[in-house]
C-alpha cells in the first residue's frame, strides 16, 4: 500500500514551518499594527471556516445520530456568526485603514506562495507538470502579494479594490494549482470536478493511500 506521508514531504513541511516562523516576524517588524491585529482577527478567521466544517458535517446524517447533527449544525452556525461579528467590529474601528486590511490578506499568501514553490522543488512524487505549475504560481503569489503589502512605497493612490481582485485571483489560483498538484500524486485530475472533493480530504485529517489495485483508501486519523 503506498501512504501519502514520506520523508520529501515532511522535510518541505519543515522548511514551510521555518519560513513561516521567519516571515512572521519580518511581518512583526514592519507592520506591528497589523501583527498585533493578526493575533485577534487569525484565530476567529480559523473559527469561521471551523463553523462551516461543522455544518458541513451535519448535514452527512448517514454517519451521525440525528441529536449530534444538530449540535453539530448549531455549534457551526454560532462559529460563524460570532467569527463575522467579531472581524466586522475589528475592521469598523476608526484607526484601522484599507491597506491595513490588504496586508493581513497579503501576509498569508506570502506564506501559501513559498509553500507551493517549496512542494514544486522538494516533492518529487508528484507529477512535473504540476510541480512546475504550483512553482511559477507560487512565485506569481508571492510577488503580487509583497506588492501589496508596500503598496504605500510605490503609490499614495488608493488601491483597495485592485488589490483585492488580484490578491482573491492568486488565492484561486493557489488553490486549484495545490489541488492539481495533491491529486497529480494518485493520477487524477482537476478536469473531473469531483476529484476536487478528495483535496479536501487530503488536507484534512484524513489518511489517503492506494492499495495494490489502485483503490483510493480514505481513513480517518484519530
Amino acid at each position: 500500500m503506498f501512504e501519502l506521508m514520506n520523508k520529501q514531504k515532511i522535510r518541505a513541511d519543515d522548511y514551510i514551518i521555518g519560513f513561516l516562523i521567519v516571515t512572521y516576524i519580518v511581518f512583526a517588524v514592519f507592520f506591528k499594527l497589523e501583527w498585533v491585529m493578526s493575533i485577534i482577527i487569525y484565530p476567529f478567521v480559523s473559527l469561521f471556516f471551523f463553523g462551516v466544517i461543522k455544518i458541513q458535517k451535519s448535514v452527512r446524517k448517514r454517519r451521525y445520530r440525528r441529536g449530534s447533527s444538530i449540535n453539530k449544525f448549531l455549534l457551526g452556525v454560532l462559529s460563524i456568526l460570532f467569527s463575522i461579528s467579531f472581524l466586522v467590529f475589528i475592521i469598523i474601528q476608526p484607526n484601522i485603514k484599507a491597506q491595513n486590511i490588504i496586508n493581513l490578506i497579503a501576509y498569508p499568501l506570502v506564506v501559501v506562495g513559498i509553500a507551493g514553490i517549496i512542494k514544486g522543488i522538494h516533492i518529487s512524487i508528484y507529477s512535473l507538470k504540476q510541480r512546475v505549475i504550483n512553482i511559477i504560481v507560487g512565485g506569481i503569489t508571492i510577488l503580487l502579494s509583497l506588492f501589496a503589502l508596500f503598496t504605500p512605497i510605490f503609490t499614495q493612490n488608493n488601491l483597495f479594490l485592485i488589490q483585492i481582485i488580484f490578491l482573491s485571483i492568486v488565492l484561486v489560483l493557489s488553490i486549484i494549482s495545490r489541488a492539481a498538484l495533491y491529486l497529480s500524486e494518485f493520477g487524477l485530475s482537476l478536469i473531473q470536478i469531483r476529484n476536487f472533493k478528495l483535496f479536501f480530504y487530503i488536507i484534512s485529517s484524513y489518511l489517503v493511500s492506494v492499495d495494490k489495485e489502485g483503490n483510493i483508501i480514505l481513513d480517518k486519523i484519530r
